[in-house]
């Protein structure tokens, strides 16, 4: 029993290692399956969101939309330009295809302000970067709504020279700073302030931002419970979770010290 492989005899050992080398190959042609079925049908999702514009259509919505939508979507320039591409029609299609003509790898960026500059309003790089400066967080807004109207300016800004990309991980979180409300819990507990030597790029800071908004949200919720048990029924607790599920996820561990 101690050597079982040498009672069998060496087939038997050879047998066990063509079947795990079996197994791992067939584990790395599924993953290669998955690779192009899947993720294809995600970054298709992910083009449907993006609005169609032709030309006709109110170009600063369309824009602020897209350029949204852009900078959240974790794939390659090349994918962002082939989704971009899709979204348009007309004259604004012609422009972007003349465009390619001259540059076929033509970045997203480019593509965005050759748009702006057929489309957009008139707008110097001096205005377009003071109205990026004068922005500031609203009473009652949240500060990842803030940020996303915010990172619109900025992106304006960029199209019109006023910013380099270069710059703009630190000149938004410059303005974050600035233009964030005081004492903002957020700020303090993200050290935003200390992170302005190495900021972090718009994706990562507002995936930081919502999943703190989600964790304070859950934490006063539970302490309104803990500090008034008797207020609360049992139905008003149940239509609470059903309006924010997320309070579950992020709480339980709360909600298991309370009602054991």
């Amino acid at each position: 029993m101690a050597n079982m492989s040498g009672l069998l005899g060496p087939g038997s050992a050879a047998s066990s290692s063509e079947a795990a080398a079996s197994a791992d190959d067939w584990t790395k042609a599924l993953g290669q399956i998955l690779e192009k079925v899947v993720l294809p049908h995600a970054e298709s999702d992910s083009c449907r969101k993006l609005r169609l514009f032709a030309g006709e259509e109110e170009f600063e919505p369309w824009l602020e939309h897209t350029t949204e939508m852009l900078q959240e979507w974790a794939v390659p320039d090349a994918e962002k330009r082939r989704c971009l591409i899709e979204s348009l029609g007309g004259p604004a299609l012609d422009v972007i295809r003349t465009l390619k003509l001259i540059d076929p790898g033509v970045s997203v960026k480019d593509c965005l302000e050759a748009l702006e500059h057929n489309f957009g309003s008139v707008e110097g790089p001096e205005d377009s970067y003071c109205k990026f400066l004068n922005s500031r967080q609203q009473k009652g807004e949240k500060a990842s709504a803030y940020i996303q109207r915010l990172e619109r300016l900025l992106q304006r800004a960029i199209m019109r020279g006023a910013v380099t990309a270069e710059q703009m991980d630190q000149t938004r979180l410059a303005q974050i700073v600035r233009g964030t409300q005081y004492q903002n819990p957020i700020l303090l507990h993200l050290r935003l302030r200390e992170r302005r030597e190495h900021p972090p790029s718009y994706s990562q800071l507002i995936k930081e931002v919502r999943e703190e908004e989600e964790r304070q949200a859950a934490s006063e919720f539970w302490e309104a419970q803990t500090s008034e048990p008797a207020s609360t029924t049992p139905l008003q607790m149940a239509s609470v979770l059903m309006v924010n599920p997320s309070i579950i996820t992020k709480g339980h561990v709360q909600f298991q010290a309370q009602f054991p």
